[in-house]
């Protein structure tokens, strides 16, 4: 009987054998690949839906750097080193830098603008998460100094 048993096995691995362990490599295989797309997915995703935020936050911070701010909260109205008037409003979900209507960023629910400690911050909301960027340095425009003090004079 055992003499038997040996010259089945001598010339090899029955058919079995062999598509049993080739169909556990392959189920093996699949669920390592399929986890490894799922988890990759899930990073990918969380990120590249905030990387245009921060995007568009740092483009903010760039255009009024070093400006003078005109009116602070909905609206964001500042003048830029040529003496235009420049603002960064919300319109249609998207925020936009006028004029020129140039888009920063879409997909967005909310946007305000505060001054704390003499420091001008951006507050965005996107799928109720809420997101604060620091734009710049609060100067206040000569217009408005002029305006104080003629005021405060009379």
């Amino acid at each position: 009987m055992f003499t038997r048993l040996r010259q089945y096995h001598r010339d090899g691995f029955t058919l079995i054998e062999v598509l049993l362990s080739l169909s556990i490599t392959l189920i093996i295989i699949f669920t390592l690949t399929s986890l490894f797309n799922l988890i990759q997915y899930a990073y990918t995703h969380h990120t590249a839906n905030n990387e245009d935020i921060y995007i568009a936050a740092k483009q903010c911070s760039q255009y009024t750097i070093g400006t003078s701010y005109i009116e602070v909260g909905e609206v964001f109205r500042y003048l830029d080193f040529d003496g235009e008037e420049n603002s960064l409003i919300l319109d249609n979900n998207r925020l936009v830098k006028t004029p020129g209507f140039e888009i920063l960023l879409f997909h967005v629910d909310d946007v305000s603008f505060s001054i704390e400690n003499d420091l001008i911050y951006i507050h965005l909301t996107r799928d109720r998460q809420r997101y604060s960027f620091l734009l710049t340095y609060a100067f206040t425009s000569e217009k408005e100094e002029g305006q104080d003090e003629i005021v405060t004079n009379e």
